[in-house]
């Protein structure tokens, strides 16, 4: 599906799923290499930024989570920038690209502030959208750590295990989309100055802070999700080993009494075996052992 805005100085081509039909439109039209038309079908798997004589092709990743399967997943975003025109190329929507084309496209004074400057301006609040909306996404995780944490407190150990490794899972998953894409950027910063002038500078090392930002968030949420998992493990350890300790003990008390039991149940003469309160008295001989290693053990703090 093919969809273009014309504004007062930049034209805004936006495709998704894109075709072979929409692959011959931007041949016809704009008179592109054939080994970027073809990057634009199937979608990749690598960041990059590549500089033309009329024009500079980026292709980036936005995260995507899926709620059904709790995972962040890569959407590619492919951009072709000319001096005067805009090309997005993606499968599936990307919301904040999307969120910006409609209000360019519903909006006259949206399109009069996006699309009357120059197609490098139009393309920084774009990435600037793509990047601070990554951001956003980063506030799940932290909620979710938040809520870890408060669990494993509340003797919710073991029911953290589970969700600890979805986290971690997740904070890897985003991190391998986001932090390849740092150094396309510090391209972006020489390469997009270089084609659309030095005032447009300051922009595109604005979108690398915003990155950075990201990626400095990724990496404390992992270290502080590890440190969580230490702690959740610490937890889970001293209370299977207090859980041990007292089957242990339990399992001294009942030694004797078992042996006893046994000894008396032996076809041979025993004492008390003739004697009508025989049963009283080997009973009351285990009751008395076995409060004597319940009051040693409690002596000893093993109880």
């Amino acid at each position: 599906m093919r969809n273009v805005i014309k504004g007062p100085k930049v034209t805004w081509v936006d495709i998704q799923d894109p075709t072979e039909k929409d692959i011959k439109y931007l041949k016809r039209n704009f008179n592109l290499h054939p080994l970027v038309l073809g990057e634009l079908i199937p979608p990749g798997h690598r960041p990059k930024v590549e500089h033309y004589k009329n024009y500079l092709f980026m292709i980036f990743y936005y995260p995507v989570y899926s709620k059904e399967e709790r995972e962040t997943r890569p959407r590619e975003l492919d951009i072709i920038v000319t001096k005067n025109v805009l090309i997005t190329s993606h499968y599936k929507s990307i919301l904040p690209l999307k969120s910006l084309f409609d209000a360019c496209n519903l909006y006259q004074e949206t399109q009069q502030r996006y699309l009357a400057r120059s197609a490098g301006y139009l393309l920084f609040h774009l990435l600037s959208r793509f990047w601070k909306s990554c951001l956003t996404k980063l506030d799940r995780i932290d909620a979710k750590i938040e809520t870890i944490e408060k669990e494993i407190f509340q003797g919710k150990e073991k029911e953290m295990v589970w969700e600890i490794s979805l986290v971690k899972t997740d904070i890897i998953n985003f991190w391998r989309i986001v932090e390849p894409q740092a150094e396309i950027l510090e391209s972006l910063s020489k390469e997009g100055p270089a084609f659309f002038g030095q005032k447009l500078a300051p922009y595109f090392i604005d979108i690398i802070g915003t990155c950075g930002k990201a990626c400095n968030s990724l990496i404390t949420y992992k270290e502080t999700i590890l440190a969580l998992e230490d702690t959740n493990q610490s937890l889970l350890s001293t209370k299977t080993n207090e859980i041990i300790r007292i089957l242990t003990v339990f399992s001294i008390v009942l030694l004797p009494l078992t042996l006893l039991a046994s000894i008396w149940g032996m076809n041979v003469f025993l004492p008390f075996a003739d004697s009508s309160s025989g049963f009283w008295i080997i009973l009351l001989i285990m009751v008395g052992l076995m409060g004597f290693l319940i009051a040693y053990f409690r002596k000893k703090r093993w109880l």
